[in-house]
């Protein structure tokens, strides 16, 4: 098992994300935490730092690459490196592919697809041999579900970019992991339309148990997917 010294995580203020960062808030680890909210940006690093965790919040839109290499930089900063990267970013464009407009559409493949590219991009400049790259990614890159065609476009292209950012990083001994959820019960659920039964959902603290899981292999070892449902299958 390993201990990593500096983390950083986006998507921080809830779901996914809050989750992944109270798991990893260890007495000695150092956990920069990133979302558009910096009130409940506020409550995640409160909670973090009664861990025993160092924490720095750093409101930001992952969307701008300004805002983005700005943060990457603060996270770096103490240690001169990053260790661990997780990129969680929620919401859901749901609707029939034909009633979308363009400008929805892109904005949507902007959270998405842009964002994950900016945190590679300025990121993986600050990580050394042993260092891990995680995005949270969806089973909606492997299934279709109808009405998710904006999603699903945007899982699918996370995941195809994910693989190629991974064997450029390979060379340098970065390790880059896709974790694939099934239906986890966050907060986007209440803005999709439909009925769904939540009982059958992963919590975010089951999703933030494998990351932790990731986070403690040694160095040399590397899980290039991982998806992780619920044993009732699918909604």
């Amino acid at each position: 098992m390993t201990t990593p010294g500096n983390i950083l995580i986006t998507g921080a203020s809830r779901g996914i994300g809050r989750a992944t960062a109270l798991a990893l808030a260890t007495p000695g680890a150092r956990l920069t935490l990133a979302a558009r909210s910096a009130r409940d940006l506020a409550d995640t690093a409160a909670a973090v730092e009664a861990r025993g965790a160092e924490v720095l919040p750093v409101p930001c839109d992952v969307t701008v690459e300004e805002q983005v290499r700005a943060l990457v930089a603060r996270a770096a900063a103490p240690t001169g490196r990053l260790d661990v990267v997780v990129h969680s970013v929620g919401g859901a464009l749901v609707a029939p592919f034909e009633q979308i407009d363009l400008e929805t559409w892109e904005a949507a493949l902007r959270v998405q697809l842009t964002s994950l590219f900016l945190i590679c991009k300025y990121a993986s400049a600050q990580m050394e041999a042993g260092g891990l790259l995680i995005n949270i990614a969806s089973v909606a890159a492997r299934q279709a579900f109808p009405g998710w065609a904006a999603y699903s476009a945007a899982k699918h292209g996370a995941l195809g970019f994910l693989n190629a950012v991974r064997e450029e990083l390979r060379p340098r001994g970065i390790r880059v992991t896709s974790v694939l959820p099934a239906a986890t019960d966050t907060d986007l659920w209440a803005s999709v339309p439909g009925t769904w039964d939540r009982a059958h959902m992963l919590r975010p603290e089951d999703v933030a148990a494998a990351i932790a899981t990731l986070v403690g292999y040694p160095p040399y070892v590397t899980v290039e997917e991982l998806l992780i449902g619920h044993v009732a299958g699918r909604l």
